[in-house]
């Protein structure tokens, strides 16, 4: 049933995302000594489900089953899982988004309680969560507790009051960038003693650029990095209709400049684009790959700008959709890298990885929603209304019917667009994509600009759930309230009495859903047994921290191990045989557990063996002596015995 629903509504969003494609121009002209290839709207939409496929079967679900559940889930919160719930809920592709969501907050509950933070170092931890949680209609700045019971604000730790505790840009660029994204996601009002700020982040950015307009990681390196730049621009795209200017000191020249974000960000542009290979895909660190044509995807969309269109980004026929899709392998999912690394496990070109699907994923995603007309990827605010809509469609028009180099009879004209762009409220003007081409034209006319700065415009929410995709089907409604059922009582009573941690998904979404419900008294009886087996299921996973832990420190390396540890492997293995199966395959040293094992065995066998062939040679030396002397008995005694002949003589 949920893939007929799927499909009826992904049929009918395919038909509006090729309208819209063609009407754009989205399908690149074919040229003969190019690969490339046009994809309607149904297309897309058929790769985005092929890479969660590829996933549900790398875990070993079916295609009915929901990717958020057991294993997967388990994963909350970490690099490796996080990105596909921001693909999937920014698509709207049905799946459990509550029990992901649930087990996110007792994830950052734990680590608050234990740790007081999420990462001593790295910010991203809580960019990354948090663009999660508004993927699945979560809001970030309430989930989870710390160890005083005090609700946990993401976004204020990881952006805004970040400096309390470690400086937002401790862990380098990449820190500043996705601060920065993180605070315009649902546009947070950022508190007058924070310590870090929408500008002053802006400011830090433009003064990282390099010479040739990009960014890198390394700040005093001079050559730029295509993802870094991606993001760079991902991240500076809602200020690119500002005219406000920044006053700073470029970190590579050590020369102060004034600059708009514009002015920087098509610096970026025109590296991206001498960067694009005649295949339509990018390198970094020298490597072709996959993820550096999913970061310029998204950020092209952020700004407006047509990925299959524009004549800056196609190269040899070739558009950045055909540079993308040359990763992708017959099982839905892509690869890092066509080019194997010895030095990379991940650069397999023959096996899709996670990374490369997660961000093939959300950059189809980010390009889907373009085609539909809808909010950027990282823009969680319910969609425009249509009033809003309407007014930006007009100004682009007439825009757009601008002559190339307008003349003084076109002033009332220009002037009459930049009324009607003043009337869009400034939170919205982001989504003028042709405000350049007006700005440029009223330069040119000497029309003075004054347009708000969009920064000050930015303060709109302290809080809020992140508005779900819809690509494929109806918007999902999500509750603070929700009821806890009968079928829900019926899931606790039916949990094993020997629980595992293969139940803790579902254990702690019922969980989190009891404590949302308005009806929770009627299930008292309910709450103490789900808090019973989730109190089991956190010794469990103890016990398998511990394990892991105890490996690493005593037995490591393995190749080394000696009769010594034996009694330490004993014990280990002696542990691990107290778990379930399922549990003892969450050990993550398992197979070393396994490995120290053999060899102990092995070696002590070679002691008894040893100790065997030891013993058997005394007694075969023993033998042999004992024979020998025998032997030197009997040739004494036939000497010392008289000749027949003699004992005749003798008897004559």
């Amino acid at each position: 049933m949920k893939n007929r629903r799927i499909k009826r509504w992904t049929q009918l969003l395919a038909c509006l995302l090729t309208a819209v494609i063609l009407m754009t121009g989205g399908a690149a002209p074919v040229m003969a000594q190019g690969t490339h290839k046009s994809y309607t709207g149904e297309e897309f939409l058929e790769i985005m489900e092929g890479i969660i496929d590829w996933k549900k079967s790398a875990m070993g679900y079916s295609k009915d089953e929901n990717l958020f559940q057991t294993a997967f889930a388990e994963g909350a919160g970490t690099t490796a899982a996080d990105w596909f719930p921001v693909g999937i809920g920014r698509s709207g592709y049905p799946d459990d988004y509550s029990a992901y969501l649930a087990v996110l907050g007792d994830q950052i509950t734990k680590k608050y309680t234990k740790h007081g933070t999420l990462d001593r170092s790295k910010a991203t931890e809580w960019h990354r969560i948090s663009l999660a949680v508004l993927s699945l209609g979560g809001d970030p700045t309430d989930i989870g507790t710390d160890g005083d019971g005090n609700h946990v604000n993401l976004i204020a730790d990881g952006s805004y009051y970040r400096g309390k505790t470690t400086w937002l840009g401790n862990q380098g660029i990449n820190g500043m960038i996705w601060g920065l994204i993180q605070m315009d996601s649902l546009r947070y009002v950022i508190p007058e003693d924070a310590t870090d700020t929408r500008d002053g982040i802006v400011k830090y950015l433009l003064s990282q650029q390099k010479e040739n307009g990009g960014f890198s990681l390394i700040p005093d390196a001079v050559e730029a990095d295509v993802d870094i730049t991606g993001m760079a621009v991902q991240a500076l795209a809602p200020y690119y209709n500002s005219e406000q200017t920044y006053t700073y000191t470029r970190n590579v020249t050590k020369e102060e400049e004034t600059r708009t974000v514009r002015q920087a960000v098509d610096d970026s542009l025109a590296l991206l684009s001498q960067e694009q290979s005649d295949e339509g895909d990018y390198s970094s660190w020298g490597s072709p790959n996959s993820e550096s044509v999913s970061q310029v995807i998204v950020a092209l969309c952020s700004l407006g700008i047509n990925p299959a269109e524009d004549e800056r980004f196609i190269k040899n026929g070739n558009t950045l959709v055909d540079g993308l899709m040359k990763y992708r392998l017959e099982d839905g999912g892509f690869i890092h890298s066509k080019e194997a690394d010895p030095n990379n496990p991940t650069a397999d070109p023959t096996k899709s990885n996670d990374m490369a699907s997660q961000q093939a994923l959300y950059a189809l995603t980010a390009l889907c929603r373009y085609y539909g007309g809808m909010r950027s990827l990282y823009d969680f605010r319910p969609e425009q209304s249509s009033e809003v809509k309407s007014q930006i469609a007009q100004v682009q028009k007439e825009t757009a019917e601008l002559p190339v180099e307008p003349g003084a009879g076109d002033r009332e004209k220009i002037q009459g667009i930049f009324d009607k762009y003043l009337q869009i409220p400034p939170e919205e003007r982001c989504y003028v994509y042709s405000y350049h081409k007006l700005a440029d034209a009223m330069e040119a006319q000497g029309i003075q600009n004054t347009s708000e700065s969009l920064s000050a415009a930015m303060n709109l929410n302290t809080s809020g759930s992140g508005t779900v995709g819809t690509l494929f089907g109806e918007a999902m409604e999500f509750s603070v309230n929700v009821p806890f059922s009968s079928e829900d009582a019926k899931k606790v009573t039916e949990l094993p009495d020997s629980i595992t941690t293969e139940s803790y998904t579902l254990v702690v979404s019922l969980l989190d859903k009891w404590n949302k419900s308005e009806n929770k008294d009627a299930y008292a009886e309910e709450k103490e047994i789900l808090e019973k087996k989730k109190a089991e299921i956190e010794a469990i996973q103890e016990e398998i921290d511990a394990i892991n832990q105890e490996v690493i420190d005593k037995l490591y390396p393995v190749d080394r191990i000696s009769l010594k540890e034996k009694e330490t492997v004993k014990s280990i293995v002696a542990r691990c045989k107290k778990l379930s199966e399922y549990d003892q395959k969450q050990i993550q040293q398992y197979e070393d557990i396994q490995r120290a094992e053999t060899m102990i065995r092995n070696r002590t066998t070679a002691v008894w063996l040893g100790a065997v062939l030891g013993i058997l040679a005394v007694i075969l030396i023993i033998f042999v002596v004992l024979h020998m002397k025998k032997r030197k008995r009997q040739k004494l005694a036939e000497k010392m015995m008289p000749a027949e002949d003699d004992e005749e003589d003798w008897e004559d």
